[in-house]
């Protein structure tokens, strides 16, 4: 058993770094270079999603690095974000493709960063001064949005050693509009009868199957947007890196299979304006 085991690692190892490897024969790809607008939505890749609402800006999982480790990126991300005054930053959990140093240190510091709680530390040394720590269930508020914090599915340790430790899902709301990043889960029902303009959901990283103990498969992440209120799903956590198995071919195939009109697929760098769906 153990044995047989060993060998599946082994071999999906194998396939997984060698699928990388062949990245470094191929250029990494350009993006769209859509601007951000008030009131809208900016895939700059993976999780990292730039939303303004109401001209307050709040960046998503920044992670624009072009490796992570011996990973090379497949297109490039759509914006400097060290280039844009970013008011609030949301981590959802602390693996090094949903937060990365390098690109969290040339953020601009006066940011608000909501974490869990075991990023707090690691957030201080790279010079964020304001930091708000959200377990399950609390919320944010200050004179200008709202942001609450939900259980995802998702051990959010940064490495496979140590205690579990908690991954967040988020609603950040302005004004009127409501904004859900489900971050990185796998199935849950939590996020039911949840009411929200958009779902920013991932799709990504859910082969051998193994994988969706943490992850959610593309119509798992589509069940789940089902079960919320929210008018639009937009994809996301894929087109990026090669992270698992899945192949982003396939995993837009099923998109397209299995929507009803409630999903928008986008292309890294498109921007998506909310006032069309309202």
């Amino acid at each position: 058993m153990i044995f047989s085991k060993l060998v599946k690692i082994f071999e999906y190892m194998y396939h997984l770094h060698n699928r990388n490897f062949k990245l470094y024969f191929k250029p990494t790809l350009a993006p769209l270079h859509e601007s951000v607008v008030t009131n809208s939505i900016h895939w700059v890749g993976h999780a990292t999603v730039v939303i303004n609402l109401f001209d307050k800006v709040i960046v998503t999982d920044p992670v624009t690095s072009l490796h992570l480790g011996q990973m090379k990126r497949i297109v490039k991300p759509s914006l400097n974000l060290a280039s844009i005054n970013i008011d609030y930053i949301l981590l959802s959990h602390g693996h090094m493709d949903h937060m990365n140093y390098s690109t969290l240190i040339r953020l601009n510091k006066s940011a608000l960063v909501i974490t869990p709680k075991n990023l707090y530390i690691p957030l201080k040394i790279l010079g964020f001064k304001n930091i708000i720590v959200l377990n399950n269930d609390e919320m944010y508020s200050d004179d200008f949005i709202k942001i609450k914090s939900l259980k995802a599915n998702h051990d959010g340790r940064r490495y496979p050693w140590g205690a579990k430790a908690d991954s967040n899902s988020y609603i950040i709301e302005r004004n009127f509009k409501k904004v859900f990043f489900a971050g990185d889960t796998a199935y849950t029902d939590i996020y039911k009868e949840l009411n929200a303009d958009v779902a920013l959901m991932p799709v990504g990283c859910y082969k051998p199957d193994e994988y969706q103990e943490m992850h959610c498969s593309p119509e798992q992440s589509f069940k789940m947007f089902k079960m919320t209120k929210s008018k639009l799903m937009i994809p996301i956590h894929y087109k990026t890196y090669i992270l698992a198995q899945d192949e982003d071919e396939v995993t837009i195939d099923t998109l397209k299979r299995i929507n009803d009109g409630s999903i928008k697929i986008i292309d890294i760098g498109q921007t998506v304006k909310l006032d069309d769906y309202e």
